[in-house]
């Protein structure tokens, strides 16, 4: 199979591969923060510039990841195309979730749906790395959040719960901003299909989300429709 030796400082890092097919990465990434943006991770005590090296893919039905490190200025990386019957283990795995055909109706994913009155960018930031934002910023007259869970589940009660721990570690500011919001919900998304599909979520969960002052709400999509990213 193909497979990608990476070596950082000319120290081998890893040996990649997914197997006779699939994608493999290798990523090398620089971001610099600047206005609100690096006033917040200032504030959170986040780096404001960062380099990282990322090694993954996907097969086998899964995400799978390799390195996910820090870069420093002179570092030198070097990715190695090559052939070999082995890789090494990835350092994580994920399993992959397919979407769905219109024959077969499926729990897509859990959003956190956020409305307030004040920008949310600072509230979303505080949330870290473990939260992906799908949209942050002004709706007419109100400023909303939308976002997802960086982990792959297949399991509402699992994903709501994560997100309840993230809101009750906020720092006490950011935990102020998330009671004054108008709108708190956790919104399951379904695929819908002529198929009948059942979804029950455990009374933890439930009185989990209630702690927080979170609704729980349900979104069908539509076989001709595609859930919003």
């Amino acid at each position: 199979m193909t497979v990608f030796d990476v070596y950082v400082n000319g120290r081998r890092k890893c040996r990649a591969g997914v197997g006779r097919e699939g994608v493999l990465t290798a990523i090398c990434d620089w971001v610099k923060l600047t206005g609100p943006a690096a006033r917040t991770a200032r504030r959170l005590k986040q780096p404001m510039e960062e380099a990282r090296l990322h090694v993954g893919g996907l097969g086998e039905g899964s995400h799978k990841s390799w390195i996910d490190q820090d870069l420093r200025q002179g570092d030198r990386v070097e990715v190695v195309l090559s052939k070999a019957a082995t890789c090494d283990s990835p350092r994580i795995r994920k399993p992959r979730i397919v979407a769905p055909t219109e024959e077969k109706a499926a729990f897509l994913n859990v959003d956190l749906d956020i409305q307030s009155r004040a920008p949310l960018d600072d509230l979303v930031a505080a949330f870290g790395r473990r939260v992906v934002p799908l949209h942050v910023g002004r709706n007419g007259h109100r400023y909303v959040a939308h976002l997802e869970m960086s982990t792959v589940r297949a399991d509402p009660d699992r994903l709501i719960r994560e997100f309840v721990t993230l809101i009750r570690r906020l720092p006490r500011d950011n935990r102020r901003m998330w009671d004054a919001a108008e709108h708190r919900e956790f919104n399951l998304g379904i695929q819908a299909a002529p198929e009948n599909f059942e979804l029950r979520l455990a009374p933890d969960a439930v009185r989990a989300a209630a702690d927080v002052n979170a609704s729980i709400g349900v979104t069908v999509y539509g076989t001709r429709m595609s859930r919003r990213r």
